[in-house]
């Protein structure tokens, strides 16, 4: 319940700068890396690599004056990783490969710094984000014929993950560097930009003893369009 009014109250700061003259909001999406990061042990025969997904977002932009603003919204964001189960080495199987996805909404807020004119800007900025996983998603290919397949099946899978709370966590908080480029186009602004995202929390609740935790840190480039809606320039 505690988690659950932060990300409320955290959608809410957001929607309350619609009162105030300065605010842009805009769509925007792109590209999203995942790093799948294992803090605290391994896990054997299980390799891992980096994923490839994307992201969705509706951001709102206050400027305070013309050299600082804070940015929120509301994002859709896909937190990805690649895995690979092969026990060849100690005389058994390559099982398979998947692609995993963590489907999470998210409510980040950031602090920018802007340099340049009424035309074009650069900016940089850092703050923290909160999100809900809302869904895990797999696929992949059995590799392992005579064991897992045969010849006349189809080796490849896809499937949504059961989410259980007691095992796995949806809530997810971390911080965020981000670094962008903004120019003046028609009504409104063009703005593309990179973020780094570091997650503090695992996909995993503690329910188990020596349990190995995973965390995904994505990098994202997003290419998005916003407008005054309150006489801000």
């Amino acid at each position: 319940m505690r988690k659950a009014s932060l990300l409320l109250l955290a959608i809410l700061l957001p929607l309350s700068l619609y009162a105030s003259s300065g605010l842009n909001v805009g769509i925007e999406g792109g590209y999203t890396m995942g790093f799948y990061d294992q803090r605290g042990g391994e896990r054997p025969f299980r390799e891992f690599s980096m994923g490839h997904a994307f992201e969705l977002a509706i951001p709102v932009e206050y400027r305070v004056n013309g050299w600082f603003s804070v940015a929120s919204g509301l994002r859709y964001i896909g937190k990805p990783y690649n895995m690979a189960e092969d026990t060849t080495a100690a005389g058994g199987f390559d099982f398979y490969s998947s692609r995993n996805v963590s489907h999470f909404l998210e409510v980040p807020v950031s602090a920018r710094f802007s340099l340049g004119n009424g035309t074009m800007r650069g900016f940089l900025g850092a703050g923290a984000c909160i999100g809900v996983r809302f869904l895990s998603t797999e696929s992949g290919r059995l590799n392992s014929q005579g064991f897992l397949t045969t010849a006349g099946t189809d080796p490849g899978f896809w499937g949504a993950s059961e989410l259980n709370p007691s095992s796995d966590n949806l809530f997810d908080a971390g911080l965020l560097a981000e670094a962008g480029f903004g120019c003046r186009l028609g009504g409104g602004e063009l703005i593309i930009s990179a973020r780094y995202q570091y997650s503090f929390t695992s996909l995993d609740r503690e329910y188990q003893k020596g349990l190995v935790y995973r965390y995904i840190d994505t990098l994202s480039v997003t290419a998005g369009y916003s407008f005054s809606i309150g006489g801000g320039k």
